[in-house]
C-alpha cells in the first residue's frame, strides 16, 4: 500500500503544475481503482468512485472515467444507494442489487462490449475527518448473481472502508476548485 501512497502523494504534489486539474483527479482515481480492483479480484469497471461537488449538492463520478462526463447524482436523490451511504456514513454490502430500487442509468452505459448489470456491490463512504466527502463502490457484474461471482461479506466492507480511508486525502486534495 505504501507504493500507492507514494505515487498518489507525488501526483497530488504536482497539482499546481498540471494544466488540467480535473485530469489529475481522474488519473488519481484510476490509480486507486487499479489497486482496489486487484484487492477484490474485480474488473476496473466494477469499481466506482464518486466525490461530492464543491457545492456539496451532487455526487460526481471520478471513476470509471467514462462516467465522469455523464452528469451527477443529486444528494437529494432518495433512491440512490450512493446517496444513502453518503448520508449514513456507514458502508454496506448488497448481494442482490437488482432487487433494490436504485439509479440504474449508469449501469446502462457501455463500459465493455455490452452493458452488464450489477448483481452485487459494496458501497462505502469516503470520509475526511469524519465527514463524508464521497462514496466508493466495488461491484460484481453478471447476467445472474451466480455469473457475478461470490457474495461480498462484512469483512469485504471493512476492507473497502480501510482502503478508501487511506486514499481519501489524496482524492480530496486532487479535487479541482470547481468540481
Amino acid at each position: 500500500m505504501q507504493d500507492l501512497i507514494d505515487i498518489l502523494s507525488a501526483m497530488v504534489a504536482r497539482k499546481a503544475d498540471v494544466p488540467d486539474p480535473r485530469e489529475l483527479l481522474l488519473d488519481v482515481g484510476e490509480r486507486i481503482v487499479k489497486r482496489v480492483s486487484g484487492a477484490f479480484a474485480v474488473k476496473n469497471d466494477e469499481v466506482a468512485i464518486l466525490l461530492l461537488t464543491t457545492d456539496a449538492k451532487h455526487l460526481r463520478f471520478v471513476s470509471p472515467r467514462k462516467l465522469a462526463e455523464l452528469g451527477t447524482i443529486p444528494v437529494t436523490k432518495r433512491d440512490s444507494i450512493a446517496v444513502t451511504i453518503l448520508g449514513k456514513r456507514v458502508g454496506e454490502a448488497n448481494n442482490n442489487v437488482p432487487m433494490v430500487k436504485h439509479v440504474a442509468f449508469f449501469e446502462s452505459v457501455k463500459l465493455r462490449d455490452r452493458p452488464v448489470p450489477i448483481q452485487k456491490m459494496i458501497t462505502v463512504p469516503i470520509l475526511m475527518d469524519g465527514n463524508a466527502v464521497g462514496v466508493a463502490q466495488v461491484s460484481r457484474k453478471g447476467e445472474t448473481p451466480t455469473d457475478a461471482g461470490p457474495d461480498f461479506s462484512g469483512s469485504d466492507v471493512k476492507k473497502a472502508q480501510e482502503l478508501f480511508q487511506v486514499v481519501a486525502p489524496y482524492l480530496y486534495d486532487a479535487r479541482p476548485p470547481q468540481f
